[in-house]
């Protein structure tokens, strides 16, 4: 098998060479796509067989919903969900309300919202689910009642068969990830970690360039790991290693940046004696692992590291400095014990003796985002349009029939709360309009070979998918559907026209409902997913607060879950509505600014979370529980409070404006309670868990700081005006 794939690819480069041009991933996949589609039609008219129309707008929807890659596995999934749709479908027509057609659309519309609600939470392929949503509609025959079975079935044959085509294209031409690549992906998140290490001290701008790569790296080897192993290696093992991995320098991701030399500390070594010991074995770990993945070559392993504090210089500086410099050997030493730990592992891997590894948890990754409030208010949507467009199908009786209805409820999840403009798609149409008439007058009735028949639908999805973008190819591709190829083709322009309008009408109502009854301008959703982010970490912060004070309610406690999990979501989606503001409507405001507060919040966001994390781990340190008891300042959540309630930077409490006078404030309250503390009735691992939390804390009040900067230079309020 690896011979024959290995002479498939030496054939594809030469061909390439030929050709004068390389095979791009887009230039393979609107290929693939496009024979898909004329398979898709092409076999079913060879054979007499109905609905070839509906195997190629299953083509369609998974080449427009779905992914690149290609797999069995991919396909029978959809092929599931087909099942499952056309099962409910059927069930809900034909055994429960054969004679009830309201009660029937009533109980389709509300397992249509269900479905695409899931699709919409779903972080993989969605696909699946919208086969399982369009199959559901596609089964109901226009309200008629004469052989609805028969038409259900042909229906869900023909996706089925759809679904067939182009799996087996995406399979067999141009397969992907014909190579393991995870080695090499491994290679380059151990640069990227390492550069990050290496650059830990640079400006905070310098920083962010090599924590993008690390990132990026990372994102190659999350995707390029699976369960698959070459001959001369065991899959568990290796699989095990790239979990380590990529844990350790997820670490290194977030840590490094914090280990950065201090204002108070110009050199490490003059608080901890054998710093420079601690930096030279990580630098050589790197190093070491930066080479292993090509060559095998046995990693030196060191002891592992005890720092030497210098516990007379250590006591000079301030409690806040003392707290910053402790947490950043804690750091630099976990990062070099868990180097170890993968060194250790890929010199037992490259041994020839049999090696056995306990199970490493991968990142944890969820595959569903329940409870998404812009996913709730597009289940609406989505539920409103599937019965104005009902309404109207059945008032009018539109050419195409309940087709409308199936459209506009499924094509409905590209245009809610995303990007994708209905407008826009209605020009883009228009433009296919174009095209698509004078393909119908110039060219269709021309044809007089199957064969002539499959160049001209191979060119038109060539066209559609390789020259349009990928986001609204499906809308430019509709054109062909206007056609409606069968073997016998009955040429008339005013059925031609009447199938246009069908596809004007379900456009026009997306864009009715982008506006209604919820506004999706990205001014206003970004200012919606700021003033979210900070009502979440308030929820964060003040229940890991009142947790410790034994006040945690159950509705703060569901507040806390709740806004954990979607606390990041909601700066991502900060971060996209602020890419698409169009700052020439708002003089006040600059693209860039809003970018760099996006990019401050991801920061801060992470803290919070893991601060989180480290209080509810230290919950029972008596030290910090005295700290808390004592504290007589202003809480930070309070001013999360008041930027959740929309203010201004200039609207929020004076205290908050000046970093250096709150720095010092902060330090003078805690030296006020410290000095009354007789440090020998406690452990060292309470006194160290407690300037670990002083120092997170600190970060967190920096990384908040750093927010505000950026806030100083927007006003949100110009953000609310009417554009228009």
């Amino acid at each position: 098998m690896q011979n024959s794939l290995k002479i498939e690819k030496d054939w594809l480069k030469k061909l390439s060479t030929l050709l004068f041009f390389s095979f791009s991933d887009k230039l393979k996949f609107s290929i693939k796509v496009s024979l898909s589609m004329v398979l898709a039609y092409l076999i079913p008219l060879s054979q007499g067989w109905a609905q070839a129309q509906t195997a190629a707008i299953t083509v369609m929807l998974i080449a427009a919903m779905g992914s690149v890659s290609e797999s069995i596995h991919k396909g029978a999934m959809r092929v599931v969900g087909t099942v499952i749709g056309a099962i409910i479908g059927m069930t809900l027509i034909i055994a429960l309300f054969t004679q009830d057609r309201f009660l029937y659309l009533l109980s389709l519309s509300i397992a249509v919202s269900i479905v695409l609600y899931i699709l919409r939470a779903y972080k993989g392929d969605p696909s699946m689910y919208m086969l399982t949503a369009i199959t559901m509609m596609m089964v109901f025959k226009n309200g008629e009642v004469d052989d609805v079975l028969i038409f259900g079935l042909d229906k869900t044959y023909m996706t089925l068969f759809g679904i067939l085509m182009y799996t087996l294209v995406g399979v067999f031409l141009w397969p992907d990830n014909i190579e393991d690549k995870s080695k090499e992906d491994a290679t380059v998140l151990s640069k990227a970690a390492y550069e990050l290490f290496l650059h830990r001290d640079d400006r905070q701008e310098n920083r962010e360039r090599y924590t993008n790569a690390l990132v990026e790296a990372e994102t190659a080897l999350l995707s390029s790991t699976r369960e698959e192993g070459s001959a001369d290696i065991e899959l568990s093992q290796w699989y095990r290693v790239w979990c380590i991995t990529i844990k350790i320098y997820m670490h290194s991701l977030h840590s490094l940046p914090c280990m950065t030399k201090k204002p108070y500390v110009s050199d490490l070594s003059h608080y901890v004696e054998n710093y420079e010991t601690l930096e030279s074995e990580i630098t050589d770990l790197f190093k070491a692992l930066n080479s292993v993945w090509e060559n095998k070559e046995e990693i030196s392993i060191p002891s592992e590291f005890t720092p030497a504090y210098n516990k007379e210089r250590i006591a000079i500086l301030s409690h806040l400095d003392r707290a910053s410099l402790i947490t950043t050997m804690q750091d630099m030493q976990k990062l070099h014990t868990q180097l170890i730990r993968l060194a250790t592992k890929i010199n037992a891997i490259h041994s020839p003796l049999p090696t056995h590894f306990e199970a490493e948890a991968m990142p944890d990754q969820k595959r569903f985002l329940w409870g998404d409030i812009e996913h709730l208010k597009g289940v609406a949507v989505t539920f409103i349009i599937f019965w104005v467009a009902t309404y109207f199908w059945i008032e009018m009786n539109p050419p195409g029939g309940f087709m409308i209805v199936a459209l506009a409820t499924g094509l409905s999840v590209l245009t809610t709360f995303t990007p994708i403009k209905p407008s826009l798609l209605i020009m883009v149409f228009s433009i296919s309009f174009v095209f698509a008439t004078f393909m119908y007058l110039a060219v269709l009735p021309h044809l007089r070979y199957g064969w002539e028949l499959g160049l001209f639908i191979f060119f038109y999805s060539f066209v559609s998918f390789y020259l349009v973008n990928p986001k609204m190819t499906i809308f430019f591709l509709l054109g062909l559907f206007t056609f409606n190829i069968m073997n016998t083709m009955y040429y008339d322009f005013s059925i031609f026209l009447l199938v246009l309008l069908l596809f004007y009408l379900f456009l026009f109502l997306l864009h009715i409902f982008y506006y209604v009854p919820f506004s999706t301008k990205p001014e206003y959703l970004f200012l919606v997913m700021k003033n979210r982010f900070f009502r979440l970490s308030y929820y964060i912060l003040d229940r890991s607060r009142k947790q410790q004070e034994g006040r945690e309610t159950l509705w703060l406690k569901l507040a806390g879950m709740y806004s954990r999990t979607h606390l990041m979501p909601t700066v991502a989606n900060m971060q996209l509505w602020a890419s698409q503001i169009n700052t020439k409507y708002f003089s006040s405001i600059e693209q860039e600014t809003l970018l760099t507060f996006g990019k401050q919040c991801e920061r801060f966001g992470y803290l919070v979370t893991l601060l989180y994390k480290r209080d509810t781990t230290m919950q029972n340190n008596r030290l910090l529980l005295k700290l808390r008891k004592e504290y007589n300042l202003p809480y930070f959540s309070e001013l999360l409070d008041a930027y959740a309630a929309g203010k201004n930077y200039e609207e929020v409490n004076d205290f908050w404006h000046d970093e250096k006078h709150i720095v010092q404030r902060v330090e003078d309250s805690l030296s006020a309670i410290l000095e009354k503390i007789d440090f020998s009735e406690y452990t060292h691992k309470e006194i160290s868990e407690m300037y670990e939390n002083i120092s997170l804390r600190r970060n967190v009040w920096l990384a908040l700081f750093r927010c505000q900067e950026s806030m100083k230079k927007l006003d949100f309020k110009t953000l609310e005006d009417n554009r228009f």
